[in-house]
């Protein structure tokens, strides 16, 4: 009986293609990829596939290796568990995580509706592309300005007390 229920969770065999398994997959790797806005000749070229390929994945005729669900984890920027059906992510335990990711975690858990989660994933996005060395370039010239402005007033009031 285990064996049975265990056998159902696993993929089925190599010749049975596609399946309910390499179907999910390709779902989800075709919709992580529309939301990074990239083509499927973009992303294959980026995890070192031909453009069939990737098709062939996201119509679950191709299992991806561990190689290639690293390269769209890194690249579409999921986790390895976005690629697997709902089953095979229940069993990731919380330690597995670093105590910061389990914190954001409990927090994005708690925030109700799915258009506020997608929010807080497009918050998360801005900050984490955000790059201050790029906010201090861009601001240099108005803050130059900006002190030249304040020596400036502040030499017009030393001479001013220097005339009283």
């Amino acid at each position: 009986m285990v064996f049975k229920t265990l056998a159902n969770l696993l993929p089925e065999p190599e010749g049975d293609r596609p399946n309910k398994f390499t179907i999910y997959m390709g779902k989800a790797i075709r919709a992580a990829r529309e939301e990074a806005d990239l083509s499927q000749e973009k992303l294959a070229e980026m995890i070192y596939r031909r453009q069939a390929t990737l098709s062939d994945m996201e119509n679950g005729k191709v299992e991806p290796n561990a190689q290639d669900l690293w390269l769209l984890s890194a690249y579409l920027k999921k986790p390895l568990s976005y690629f697997y059906p709902e089953y095979a992510r229940e069993n990731m335990r919380p330690e597995e995580m670093g105590e910061l990711e389990h914190e954001l975690l409990m927090h994005f858990i708690a925030i109700r509706g799915k258009d506020l989660q997608k929010l807080a994933i497009d918050l998360v996005t801005v900050i984490e592309n955000f790059d201050p060395k790029d906010l201090v370039v861009n601001l240099a010239p108005y803050v130059e300005e900006r002190l030249r402005r304040e020596q400036a007033v502040e030499e017009r009031q030393g001479k001013r007390q220097q005339k009283k």
